[in-house]
């Protein structure tokens, strides 16, 4: 093909020919495509193309309802969760909850007490903390919960109140999440059996022993397996 030909199409290309048609899906019709060579062709077609979108789009806009969110979004809290894994969504979360009319961030932990997250201070202890809207016992109802990571994560782990919570939250949720070592949390609880799953990679051997029913998968960043999030740390 000459170097000065170009491509304008507007679809997904079936087959590779010097003269194709192309479904947009979008307005039910075959959109002609061919190589463009002059300018004026290219001027022209440019023009279609930006129609087309624009047509398609507002088509599309007009018949398909707009996808909902959940509104309900909670973060389970422990002693010594890392900050970044709790207060990074939140952050995000806080922007998206200024302009969405009934979304609510939730702190659910075992007692109303603030709780310390990792980043400490040898001699004045914790330098962050978080306080929580609902206890556990609440039990608030939520969309998504989202479970951090960090040390306290293996007290969490052997702590029952907590691991019953979240499994006995989990089938009346949209979506559970977890970061880094969260996801020993989730395995512990069962909601990671049989489902594919990633955790911390700097403590993997310890962590993938704590759900030895789940399929952990070690070269990931975050992995989903229907409505179940993890990610790396």
């Amino acid at each position: 093909m000459p170097s000065h030909f170009r491509w304008y199409f507007v679809g997904k290309a079936q087959t590779y020919k010097e003269e194709l048609s192309l479904d947009t899906h979008l307005i039910g019709k075959p959109v002609a495509f061919r190589y463009l060579q002059s300018e004026r062709e290219k001027r022209g077609m440019k023009i279609v193309s930006l129609v087309t979108l624009v047509c398609s789009a507002t088509a599309v806009l007009g018949t398909r309802p707009p996808k909902t969110i959940p509104l309900k979004w909670g973060i389970l809290a422990f002693p010594r969760f890392v900050g970044l894994d709790a207060y990074g969504p939140l952050e995000i979360l806080n922007i998206v909850a200024f302009n969405t009319p009934n979304m609510t961030l939730s702190i659910i932990a075992e007692t109303m007490e603030n709780v310390p997250a990792l980043i400490t201070n040898p001699t004045s202890g914790a330098l962050s903390w978080i306080k929580p809207t609902y206890t556990i016992d609440q039990d608030p109802p939520l969309d998504v919960l989202l479970v951090p990571g960090g040390p306290g994560s293996r007290i969490a782990y052997n702590n029952t109140k907590i691991i019953d919570y979240v499994k006995r939250t989990y089938p009346k949720l949209k979506y559970i999440m977890s970061t880094a070592s969260g996801a020993q949390i989730l395995a512990k609880a069962g909601v990671l059996d049989k489902k594919r799953a990633t955790t911390q990679k700097w403590a993997w051997a310890e962590l993938v022993a704590s759900g030895p029913k789940v399929k952990w998968v070690p070269c990931a960043r975050w992995v989903v397996d229907g409505n179940i999030w993890t990610s790396s740390g």
